[in-house]
């Protein structure tokens, strides 16, 4: 089966049959307000802080005042991707048959509750449970979710553009609220310097309830924004939440060939989550300067997630993730080899120069985020499918959330200082070179396709 061989579906409206824009039944068009997507950007981030944001921004602070390692919070997120695989099948199913207004809301909302167990101290095996519960409020309910509804706020010639708003508003939002989240520990950590482990404990607790009061927030406003979306325009008929849609979506190399790229850039991103425990263990920063590397680095997001869209509706979408990947390879390629000034390093780096390398690969891989979601165009995928396709290449795609938070903590932990670090690197660049790879050989795949069905 060609790609561009999708089997009718009476019950569905007909926007779902036709490629373009979905319409809302009465010819008109979603309305893209600001106030609606700048709801879904905010949900869209803010669904992830609890367990990702706050990790990359404190995760020394984490480690010690939890008492665990690198491996066992690598074993936290082992088991969130487990979960998140069999929730990104399902909840693409989801996606394609329930309003998403209702199920993103739940989401945020529960994961914010979910968020109690952090204001302890947890052990290993309650983390895992914790994370495991993230897994499946992120994404059973929400990620689907917010891709179709972007999808449908895009349109169809501008969905690099719109995936590339998505990910720089999200990118903006997640450096503002890492800033801000910086700013106010740092200032709790100095509140009675005397007793500097009490303080870690109340600032990290501090932290953590600032998150949950933040996703709480976001549910409501996004609650509120779509509510005037007329449901027709983002949902199909009760009978799209059917096997059917995983032959015809299932059928396409194509999408499974965008799993792969997905999993490359996926690892790519994960590995910024090393940023600030390479500072310490590699450049011998204290805690607070490696949370600021981090805060910093957050800042690259919102200006490549957006240039990278843009670009890509003009350049290619599988064409600008060749480069990207490249950037990235050659990024990763300088953190695995680079030692401070005076180290024996192959590249030598300042405090300056480690933020600016750290910085430029995280730019390259905060670059395909925002792109690779906006290739359904191009591969022929109708709006009633996107939500299957998307839930399909996500459960490909994010396997790292599987297997990398162990695997990355288990080499830090081995091979300590410089050579864990060079290992996770040197394996992220060799990925890259993978998906750009990849990226080029589906191009030539959709072209061929669509090519044939003319």
């Amino acid at each position: 089966m060609s790609d561009s061989e999708i089997p009718s579906d009476s019950a569905a409206p007909t926007a779902a049959r036709n490629f373009g824009p979905i319409s809302d039944g009465g010819g008109s068009e979603p309305d893209a307000s600001l106030w609606k997507l700048w709801s879904v950007i905010l949900a869209g981030e803010a669904i992830f802080v609890l367990p990702f944001l706050l990790p990359r921004l404190f995760r020394p602070t984490m480690l010690q005042v939890w008492g665990l390692t690198n491996f066992e919070f690598g074993l936290a997120f082992s088991a969130y991707g487990i979960v998140a695989m069999i929730s990104y099948f399902f909840g693409g199913l989801l996606a394609d048959r329930f309003d998403p207004r209702r199920l993103m809301t739940v989401a945020l909302l529960a994961t914010a509750a979910v968020a109690v167990g952090f204001i302890g101290v947890p052990s290993a095996t309650q983390l895992q449970v914790i994370y495991g519960f993230f897994g499946m409020t992120t994404i059973l309910l929400f990620w689907s979710a917010m891709i179709r509804v972007t999808h449908a706020l895009g349109g169809s010639e501008t969905q690099g553009a719109a995936f590339g708003i998505l990910d720089a508003g999200r990118g903006l939002f997640a450096a503002v609220l890492a800033s801000f989240l910086f700013a106010v520990f740092a200032w709790l950590r100095d509140v009675g310097a005397e007793d500097a482990d009490a303080n870690g404990v109340f600032a990290l607790r501090s932290m953590v309830a600032i998150a949950a009061a933040t996703v709480a927030v976001c549910a409501g406003t996004l609650h509120l924004s779509l509510r005037q979306l007329p449901p027709r325009a983002i949902t199909v008929s009760a009978t799209s939440f059917s096997w059917r849609h995983l032959v015809p979506v299932g059928s396409r190399a194509t999408v499974w060939l965008q799993g792969l790229i997905v999993l490359c850039a996926y690892c790519g991103y994960k590995s910024i989550d090393h940023y600030g425990i390479y500072a310490r263990d590699v450049f011998q920063a204290s805690e607070l300067e490696a949370s600021r590397l981090s805060t910093l680095v957050f800042w690259a997001r919102p200006v490549a997630a957006i240039a990278a869209g843009l670009a890509a509706d003009r350049l290619g979408h599988f064409a600008s993730l060749g480069g990207l990947f490249a950037a990235a390879a050659a990024g990763n390629l300088v953190l695995a080899v680079a030692g401070p000034v005076g180290s024996s390093g192959l590249v030598l780096l300042s405090g300056l120069g480690l933020t600016v390398s750290c910085t430029a690969a995280a730019a390259a891989v905060y670059g395909m985020r925002g792109v690779y979601f906006a290739v359904f165009h191009d591969m022929n995928v109708p709006p009633a499918y996107v939500g299957t396709a998307a839930g399909l290449v996500s459960a490909v795609g994010f396997l790292p959330d599987v297997f990398f938070g162990a695997v990355s903590g288990y080499v830090v932990d081995a091979y300590p200082g410089a050579a864990g670090h060079r290992i996770v690197f040197g394996s992220v660049a060799g990925l890259a070179l993978v998906g750009a790879v990849t990226s080029l050989i589906n191009r030539g795949l959709t072209r061929r396709d669509l090519t044939a069905a003319d």
